[in-house]
């Protein structure tokens, strides 16, 4: 069952992000599971791909990525989980977070909340039947809200091609759900699936040895050419992109996703 936790916290002290962001807020996830259950946390930290959990990158209450941290103001980091496994400790895991104080990026910060919340108009969470059985749409609106890139052939690809976004939804999608959809739903994606919108810019993202390059912003995606079933399929993927996210590193603060389905 996916879910979306929010973390609230406030900064001790105003400091600029170290280069390795992304990656203390992963490490602070694992750590945390590894309190409630070790065995999991080392699983999770092995698995190699697909893993069923997100993190974001600290934003502002207004949903605005922060550039440093500033003392005594609100911020939060948004985790998703999409596998029953991590949801079945989380109540023991929100209870180890809560009044905690611990470090992001050499500073001190308080933590006031962990919730199963939700930004804006998006849902906390939804059962995968619930997903599975959405009306289908016929347009989607994909939000970048954190740098995304794909990794093709050895090299970052900064295009959002919906045969790299849905293939990684897909992928995803069968191996944590019970409702199965076929790969052919992925055939000539890119000649059908057009993109009738696009408003994209790129953005550096730097992790402790390197840096990574990624495109923020939305398109527009237009299903008409498919039929009913196909685009029920396609409905659904993009539904479960609000949880696992976009393209690679979606557990060291890329690929932040949240999407609106127009009827």
């Amino acid at each position: 069952m996916p879910h979306s936790i929010l973390v609230k916290f406030i900064p001790q002290q105003s400091r600029s992000f170290d280069v390795s962001l992304g990656q203390q807020i992963h490490a602070l996830f694992l750590n945390t599971i590894r309190k409630v259950d070790p065995v999991l946390s080392r699983e999770l930290h092995d698995e190699v791909a697909g893993k069923p959990f997100t993190v974001s990158l600290p934003l502002t209450k207004n949903r605005r990525p922060l550039n440093q941290f500033i003392a005594g103001e609100e911020c939060y980091v948004r985790y998703t989980v999409f596998s029953n496994k991590i949801w079945q400790i989380f109540p023991q895991v929100i209870s180890s977070l809560c009044n905690d104080t611990v470090h992001i990026s050499r500073t001190e910060v308080k933590i006031i909340s962990v919730s199963l919340s939700a930004e804006g108009n998006e849902k906390a969470s939804e059962t995968y039947q619930e997903i599975w059985e959405a009306e289908p749409a016929n347009k989607f609106e994909i939000s970048f809200i954190s740098p995304t890139s794909f990794r093709l052939q050895g090299h970052s690809f900064l295009l959002p091609l919906p045969s790299l976004m849905y293939a990684g939804y897909l992928k995803k999608w069968n191996k944590y759900s019970n409702y199965e959809i076929p790969e052919s739903v992925l055939e000539r994606i890119n000649d059908r699936l057009l993109i009738s919108k696009v408003n994209l810019s790129s953005q550096v993202l730097r992790y402790s040895n390197y840096f990574q390059i990624g495109f923020t912003g939305q398109v527009m995606l237009n299903a008409a050419d498919y039929s009913l079933g196909e685009s029920k399929y396609l409905s659904v993927l993009t539904r479960f992109a609000n949880y696992c996210g976009t393209g690679h590193k979606t557990t060291m603060g890329m690929g932040q996703t949240r999407v609106k389905l127009i009827i």
